[in-house]
């Protein structure tokens, strides 16, 4: 952890291209960029597999019209 509190795969996620990556999933470890899909079921698979003893940062990035409401 950082000293502000943030992740490594967070700071990676935070500085992502999300115009490219509209409607799809992002798996990151080790503050890199593993996978990118619309399969997240497949690539976690994949990633499980290839870095098993990491717990990989998911996220789905939404489309640059979704709305998303803060409570």
């Amino acid at each position: 952890m950082k000293p502000n509190g943030r992740s490594k795969n967070l700071d990676a996620f935070l500085k992502l291209d999300r115009r490219t990556l509209a409607n799809q999933y992002v798996v990151i470890v080790g503050a890199k960029l593993i996978a990118t899909g619309t399969d997240i079921e497949a690539m976690l698979g994949r990633v499980k597999r290839r870095y098993p003893r990491q717990i990989p940062f998911v996220a789905k990035i939404p489309a640059p019209t979704t709305l998303i409401l803060l409570l």
